[in-house]
């Protein structure tokens, strides 16, 4: 295999991983067993919308010839973007690695402040690791953590499929949950396009970090589309699991965790050592494929965060990965507490429909243009006008929502809030330069 092609495969399952995350395993099968055949079909429209952003997002960085901080700094004059993406970013980590190591240690320390503050500490050492050791070999270790990511989903779904004799009327009741037909409604669009939006993983600048890394050599629409058709693949093959994962409980266990929301699919996962307690092996399949569903997006999510340090503070990679891990750790150490950390994560979740505009914003910004001398296609500004279509109004409606909510959520609003004004106004607090 030639070098190009070989990096061409590595680059698909790096996407693949990092759109990848344990949603995929745990809250997708619920969607689409809870909205049926109508809603999948709403939902991979909005999966293609949000592909192609992230195909012309990685192109006009690839195109502009800027590596993607500098963009936003020396073109764009927005530096406060970037930088409230690099704050999403060290929360989202703080909160990730705890779960993502919780899968493996739960059993021994627990899941209260404690266990979670030893997990954290144990993942975010790992990714220090990764990070400084690996240097030119990190997005190679990357790609081979989401190849066996891919092998184990198949391995486990294979597994669950041969081994757990279900009765015939729970897999005709799963299925006909499945393949149904119901009417649209809002709420079902409105889903459909949030397990979209994380599905592709917009928000986070990967796929600017990605057009930065790659030339004109590189398909970066085969790249991107595939990965994320991997991970559509690996959503199905998950609700296939997770049905037969469920089978030796009951028919009301399916339910419960079908309509029970986040907190059914969190509940579901708590209940899987019990239900599968004479399958040790399949219960070992399931947590090893959900753990490194959760590895495969914490490393490139990490990566882009590192990246924004050492381009904004002339740091070397050693020193951006420790000030990126440090600052995670010093956000992890209060959010540790359960409550505190549900608020931080509804934080991130509300701040991620703005940060996606952020992400959108090169696409459509006329600076760029002049710069690249391409003006976006007709076809790139209503698939832009489309996604800020239903960007804008589902940020304000969670901020909405959070606030009504009460108790911490009205924390996680308020932090969403000031740090989604500081990415479209903050930018007069940085020194401006002339663009070069």
């Amino acid at each position: 295999m030639d070098e190009m092609k070989k990096w061409t495969l590595y680059l698909t399952f790096l996407v693949a991983g990092f759109a990848t995350g344990i949603g995929t395993i745990g809250l997708f099968p619920q969607f689409w067993l809870e909205y049926g055949i109508t809603g999948l079909v709403i939902h991979l429209g909005f999966l293609a919308l949000f592909t192609y952003v992230a195909i012309i997002e990685a192109e006009r960085v690839m195109k502009s010839g800027y590596y993607f901080v500098e963009l936003y700094k020396k073109i764009l004059r927005k530096p406060a973007m970037i930088t409230v993406i690099l704050v999403l970013i060290a929360i989202f980590l703080s909160y990730y690695a705890a779960n993502t190591m919780l899968i493996l240690l739960a059993p021994v320390v627990g899941t209260g402040a404690l266990g979670r503050l030893i997990a954290k500490i144990i993942m975010l050492a790992i990714v220090f690791v990764i990070l400084t050791r690996a240097k030119e070999k990190t997005f190679s270790i990357m790609a081979i953590g989401s190849m066996i990511l891919v092998i184990a989903v198949v391995i486990t779904t294979i597994a669950f499929w041969t081994r757990i004799p279900p009765t015939a009327a729970f897999l005709g009741m799963a299925k006909h949950m499945a393949m149904s037909r119901q009417h649209v409604s809002l709420a079902m669009i409105k889903l459909a396009a949030e397990r979209a939006l994380y599905g592709v993983g917009l928000g986070f600048a990967f796929y600017l970090m990605l057009g930065s890394f790659m030339n004109e050599r590189f398909n970066h629409k085969l790249i991107i589309g595939t990965g994320v058709f991997i991970q559509f693949i690996i959503g199905v093959l998950s609700t296939i699991t997770i049905i037969y994962a469920i089978a030796p409980a009951t028919p009301a266990e399916l339910l419960k965790y079908v309509y029970g929301g986040e907190e059914g699919a969190i509940q579901l996962m708590g209940e899987l050592p019990k239900i599968l307690a004479h399958y040790p092996g399949l219960l070992l399949l399931i947590v090893l494929s959900i753990f490194f569903a959760g590895v495969t997006s914490i490393l490139p999510t990490a990566e882009v965060g590192l990246q924004i340090l050492e381009s904004s503070m002339g740091v070397n990679r050693n020193k951006a990965a420790m000030y990126l891990i440090a600052i995670s750790l010093a956000i992890g150490i209060p959010d540790s507490v359960p409550s505190l950390a549900e608020a931080l994560l509804k934080a991130v979740s509300i701040s991620i429909f703005f940060t996606a505009l952020y992400e959108l914003y090169p696409v459509v910004s006329k600076e760029v243009s002049k710069v690249t001398g391409i003006r976006p296609t007709t076809a790139k500004i209503v698939a832009s006008a489309l996604t800020a279509a239903f960007l804008i109004p589902s940020g304000l409606y969670a901020i909405y929502s959070n606030f009504k909510a009460g108790d911490l959520y009205v924390l996680s609003a308020l932090l969403a809030v000031i740090l989604v004004l500081f990415g479209f106004f903050g930018n007069s607090l940085f020194v401006r330069k002339a663009p070069e």
